[in-house]
């Protein structure tokens, strides 16, 4: 067996059985996780990522199939085994009243002996290791439910780090998070990986997932596709994730788009390349198509000058130049003002 291998899951069903038929039933899966190995798993709402972590976890039953660790079988692992080797840490924020930080992150030591047990030196030292990994030493003190969303996740990440598990799963770990902390979960999680672990989680944020993850489990209604973010594009995987929507992804600038009708052309000229590109992204927005030269009679000209450090932007027009010191009143000139549109 491969040693680099941790989970292997066999033929698996998951999803949750009626009287008489499942009430949700997703199709069979089979997939491995590495160690050191940083997976996000993606999908539409109702598709079951949350379901099959729960069943990868245990705690949830599969309706058939296996889920193996390190070559053994989950449903035959103890349960004080299974926690000294996978910790979950569910979407729902944690609240525990009158408990602090240090406290809650304490309880991922008890698996490892009996729970009338008092902290050892060992436990205290990897208990103040997880939170020095992610930046909490000075809040140890602080209760966790006086915590903001972002300091709460990274708690939450410090119980799973000092439960020094080899496999992490974790649920929608960004989920209401502002932009900084989401890169700094996913940071925290991708040090994780690089230290050896297995790193598991769910998340619609795709955007972020492509620029940290190795691997990407794409949930599709008709089974599950595995590969590199780059597999998920070339193969168009992540357009089908996208079908029925107005949102598409631009294989040529790994950016996900509204599809938005370009049903009018625009020429932009000017040095800064920069610029340029970002005049383009904004003037998209509006229906133009960036072409390089005259397309018909109504196709607008923007050229963008740079007088001393200072950036306008130029609407050739044949009886005037309207100038503009931002993209924004550009844009709001041509939605309000720019009669030749209609």
């Amino acid at each position: 067996m491969n040693s680099n291998l941790t989970i292997e899951v066999k033929h698996l069903q998951v999803g949750y059985n009626g009287k008489s038929t499942s009430d949700f039933n997703y199709p069979e899966i089979n997939v491995t996780a590495l160690n050191n190995e940083l997976i996000a798993l993606v999908g539409r709402n109702g598709v079951g990522k949350s379901t099959l972590l729960r069943t990868i976890a245990r705690l949830q039953k599969s309706i058939a199939g296996n889920i193996l660790i390190n070559g053994k079988e989950v449903e035959k692992t103890d349960r004080n085994k299974l926690a000294t080797l996978l910790s979950f840490i569910p979407a729902e924020p944690v609240h525990s009243p009158n408990t602090t930080v240090y406290d809650f992150v304490s309880l991922a030591r008890y698996p490892y002996h009996s729970w009338f047990d008092a902290l050892n030196t060992s436990d205290k030292f990897v208990i103040e290791r997880a939170l020095k990994a992610v930046e909490m030493v000075s809040y140890k003190n602080r209760q966790i439910d006086r915590l903001s969303d972002g300091e709460r996740q990274r708690a939450m990440i410090a119980f799973a780090i000092a439960q020094d598990t080899p496999i992490i799963l974790m649920d929608e770990p960004t989920a209401f998070l502002d932009l900084p902390n989401k890169f700094e979960v996913v940071r925290l999680l991708k040090e994780q990986s690089e230290n050896g672990k297995t790193v598991i989680l769910s998340t619609h944020d795709i955007q972020t997932a492509f620029g940290f993850v190795d691997t990407i489990w794409l949930m599709l209604p008709d089974g599950l596709r595995v590969g590199a973010p780059e597999d998920m594009v070339l193969t168009d995987a992540i357009n089908r994730l996208m079908k029925d929507t107005s949102v598409k992804f631009d294989l040529n600038t790994g950016q996900f788009d509204y599809n938005i009708p370009k049903q009018k052309s625009v020429i932009i000229s000017g040095e800064d390349k920069s610029i340029i590109n970002w005049t383009a992204h904004a003037l998209a927005r509006l229906g133009y198509q960036t072409v390089k030269k005259v397309k018909n009679e109504n196709t607008l000209s923007v050229e963008i000058l740079n007088n001393e450090g200072k950036v306008q932007w130029c609407l050739n027009e044949v009886q005037r130049k309207p100038t503009f010191d931002s993209i924004r009143n550009l844009c709001i000139y041509l939605k309000m003002d720019y009669k030749n549109l209609e």
